[in-house]
C-alpha cells in the first residue's frame, strides 16, 4: 500500500513539473528578418501619411489612390499593423524595402492610417484639350531635350529605355521620371511638371508622331 502511495506521489509530482516547465518556456524568437513590434506609437497623422504614400513613389505600384494596379490594393488594408510593417521592412525586389532609416515605425503607422481612413488624393488634371497639331508632340520633346536619351522618335538608345507606346501607365512613368530628378534636371517638377508631362504621354501613347500635337 505505502509503493502504492509513493508511485501516486511521484507521478504527481512529475506532471506539476511537466507544467511548471511548460508554463516557463521561453518566448519563440522572431523570424530572421521580420519586422519587431512597433513601440508606442502616437495617432497617425493623414496628411503627413498621405505625403510619405507619394514621395515614397508607392503610387508607381499600387496607384495614386492605393486601388491597386501593378502591385496589390492598399485602400482599406485588412492587415494588421504589425504584419503591414513587417512587409514594408523585409520586402523582396522589385518591391522596395523600407529601413528604419528610411521610414520609421511612426511614418509607416502614418501611412497605414491614410490608407485605411479612405481620404482620397485629387487626380492629376490632364490640362485643357488642345487642338489637334496646336502644339505639336515633337517640338514639347526636343526642347525639353528627351530626345538626348530617348532617341529623336523615343526609340531608345543605349543610356535610356524606349517611351513610345509604353506598356506602363502614367502614375509609373511619373514617378519613374521623378527618381532620377537630382541627376536629370529636366525631369523635375518645375521643368516638366504634371500637366505638361501628361500630354506629353498620351502623344507617346498615340505612337510619337512628328506631325501629331499634344
Amino acid at each position: 500500500m505505502k509503493l502504492e502511495l509513493r508511485l501516486w506521489l511521484l507521478l504527481a509530482l512529475s506532471l506539476l513539473l511537466a507544467a511548471c516547465a511548460e508554463r516557463l518556456a521561453p518566448a519563440p524568437e522572431l523570424p530572421a528578418g521580420a519586422a519587431a513590434p512597433a513601440a508606442a506609437l502616437s495617432e497617425p497623422e493623414l496628411g503627413r501619411g498621405r505625403q510619405l504614400y507619394l514621395d515614397k513613389q508607392c503610387g508607381a505600384c499600387h496607384s495614386s489612390q492605393a486601388e491597386g494596379g501593378i502591385g496589390p490594393r492598399l485602400a482599406g488594408t485588412m492587415l494588421p499593423f504589425d504584419r503591414f510593417l513587417d512587409k514594408l521592412r523585409t520586402a523582396l525586389p522589385p518591391k522596395p524595402a523600407f529601413s528604419q532609416v528610411e521610414l520609421t515605425d511612426q511614418d509607416a503607422y502614418n501611412v497605414y492610417g491614410w490608407l485605411q481612413s479612405g481620404t482620397q488624393i485629387e487626380p492629376v488634371s490632364a490640362g485643357p484639350a488642345l487642338p489637334p497639331g496646336q502644339v505639336l508632340g515633337m517640338q514639347l520633346w526636343t526642347e525639353a531635350r528627351c530626345d538626348s536619351c530617348h532617341g529623336a522618335f523615343a526609340q531608345g538608345s543605349a543610356t535610356a529605355p524606349p517611351l513610345v507606346e509604353s506598356g506602363f501607365p502614367f502614375e509609373m512613368e511619373r514617378a519613374k521620371m521623378r527618381q532620377t530628378a537630382d541627376t536629370i534636371p529636366e525631369h523635375g517638377e518645375d521643368v516638366m511638371d504634371d500637366t505638361l508631362f501628361r500630354r506629353l504621354y498620351n502623344w507617346l501613347q498615340a505612337g510619337a508622331d512628328p506631325a501629331g500635337g499634344c
